[in-house]
C-alpha cells in the first residue's frame, strides 16, 4: 500500500477544505414520510425536536410524501435520505434508486428500526435486523420526572460503544450513555461495522441468535460503494419524549445528530483513487470536523457582530444621558448649584403658604358683640326677676330692721 500516497491525500484534501475559508456549502437531509413509515416517526411529529437540533447544525430538513425513483431523489439531491421505522415492503423501484443513490451517488442512508420490512434494504449492506426483541436486566433507564427505573426491561442503559475504530469516530464522539427503549439486536456480516452493543446479560428471551454473553450490536455502519449506510434498530431512541433531557438524561439527541454527520462525510471523501476505504471515511470526517469549525466561527461573528452594535447602542445612549445632565447644569444656579425650576418651584410653595397662614388669621377674627349692661355683662328685660345677688342684699337689711328692733 502506498502510504505516502495516501497521506498526501488527506492532507491535499485537509488544505483544500481549509483554505475555501468559511464558505459552507448546504447539506441536504431528506426523510422519507410516505404511508409506509409510521406518523410517529415524522418530522413534523415524533421526530420534529431530532429535526430541530438538525437545523440548529446547519442542515436543510425536509421530507418527501411520494414513491423514491431516480428521478425524484435526483430532483431533491438530498446529501442523507433518512428512513425511520418502515412497516411496509418497498417495490422494486424505490430499492433500485435507494440502492443507486448510495453506491453510485456516494450519498449517506440512516435507516432507523422498522423490522422486518427494513431488512430488504439493509441486508444487501451486510446488516440484517433480528426478529426478537431484546432484554437487559441490569441496566434499567432511570425516568427523571417520575424519579423511579423504568420496569420494562426491553428499555435499558447502552455502555457499550466502539471507541477503536477511528473511522467510526464522528460517530461516537461526545456520547457516554445511551437509553434504549425496545429493538432487536443486528447480525453484522462482510465490510459492516459495530457501532454500539448491548451488555454480557443483554440478550433475546425469543430469539437463538443473541443469548446471554452475545453483547448483540444495536447499532452498525458500512462502507458501501461510494456511499455510507447507518443502522440503527431502535427508531424511538429519537423521538420527542425520548430525547427529553428533563426526563431521560442520556446522549440519545447527540448521538442522531452524529449520525448525521457521519453519513454526510460521504460527500466530502476524497475520490475513490485512495486506496484505503477506512481512511476515506476518515478524511470525510476530517472535513466534516473543518466544515462544523467554520459554522462555528460564523456563528461567533456573528455574536461578536451583535454585541458590538448593542456595545454602540450603549455608548450612544451614555452620550445622551450625558447631554441631557450637560443641560440640567447650565440652568443650576452657580452659587447654590440649585437649578433654576427647583427654585421656581420652592417660591411657589413658600406664596401658598404664606397666602393659607393669612387666610387662617382672618376665620379666627371675632365678630361684634351685643351692648353689655351691668357688670356682669347681661342685659334684663323690663319685669325680668332679680339676680340671686340683689335677693340676698335684700333679705340681709331685712334681718338688720330685726335686729335693732329687739334691742329697743
Amino acid at each position: 500500500m502506498n502510504y505516502k500516497k495516501v497521506l498526501l491525500t488527506i492532507l491535499t484534501s485537509i488544505l483544500i477544505v481549509a483554505s475555501s475559508g468559511i464558505c459552507v456549502a448546504e447539506t441536504k437531509i431528506l426523510f422519507y414520510e410516505t404511508n409506509k413509515v409510521s406518523g410517529s416517526y415524522k418530522i413534523e411529529t415524533g421526530y420534529s425536536k431530532f429535526k430541530e437540533a438538525l437545523e440548529d447544525k446547519g442542515y436543510s430538513v425536509s421530507r418527501i410524501e411520494i414513491p423514491l425513483s431516480r428521478e425524484v431523489l435526483r430532483s431533491y439531491n438530498p446529501d442523507v435520505l433518512v428512513i425511520a421505522n418502515l412497516n411496509s415492503p418497498l417495490d422494486a423501484g424505490e430499492l433500485a434508486a435507494i440502492f443507486e443513490f448510495v453506491m453510485q451517488d456516494g450519498k449517506g442512508l440512516f435507516i432507523a428500526g422498522g423490522t422486518p420490512s427494513a431488512n430488504q434494504i439493509t441486508i444487501p449492506f451486510g446488516m440484517t435486523i433480528d426478529t426478537g426483541t431484546l432484554e437487559d436486566e441490569s441496566s434499567p433507564v432511570w425516568d427523571s420526572s417520575s424519579g423511579e427505573k423504568v420496569a420494562d426491561k426491553t428499555s435499558f442503559v447502552i455502555h457499550a460503544i466502539n471507541r477503536q475504530d477511528p473511522s467510526m469516530r464522528l460517530l461516537v464522539q461526545g456520547i457516554n450513555q445511551l437509553a434504549f427503549f425496545g429493538g432487536n439486536g443486528i447480525s453484522i456480516s462482510g465490510d459492516a461495522k459495530l457501532v454500539v452493543t448491548g451488555d454480557w446479560d443483554t440478550y433475546s428471551p425469543r430469539s437463538p441468535t443473541f443469548p446471554k454473553g452475545s453483547k448483540p450490536p444495536v447499532a452498525s455502519a458500512a462502507l458501501v460503494g461510494n456511499g455510507l449506510v447507518f443502522l440503527l434498530s431502535d427508531a424511538d431512541m429519537l423521538t420527542d419524549d425520548k430525547i427529553d433531557t428533563s426526563r431521560y438524561k442520556y446522549d440519545n439527541l447527540r448521538f442522531g445528530t452524529n449520525i448525521i454527520d457521519w453519513l454526510r462525510a460521504s460527500k466530502e471523501r476524497p475520490p475513490e483513487s485512495v486506496e484505503i476505504d477506512e481512511l476515506r471515511i476518515i478524511v470525510g470526517q476530517l472535513m466534516v470536523d473543518i466544515d462544523n469549525l467554520n459554522r462555528t466561527k460564523i456563528d461567533l461573528e456573528k455574536t461578536i457582530q451583535e454585541r458590538d452594535k448593542r456595545i454602540n447602542e450603549l455608548i450612544q445612549e451614555n452620550s445622551d444621558k450625558d447631554e441631557v445632565i450637560r443641560i440640567l447644569q447650565s440652568q443650576a444656579d452657580p452659587l447654590l448649584h440649585i437649578n433654576y425650576t427647583t427654585w421656581a418651584i420652592s417660591l411657589l410653595a413658600i406664596a401658598v403658604i404664606a397666602l393659607a397662614a393669612i387666610m387662617s388669621m382672618k376665620a379666627k377674627k371675632p365678630e361684634a358683640k351685643e351692648e353689655e349692661v351691668g357688670g356682669f355683662g347681661y342685659e334684663f328685660e323690663e319685669g325680668e326677676a332679680k339676680t340671686d345677688f340683689e335677693t340676698g342684699t335684700e333679705g340681709f337689711e331685712d334681718l338688720m330692721e330685726m335686729d335693732k328692733s329687739k334691742k329697743t
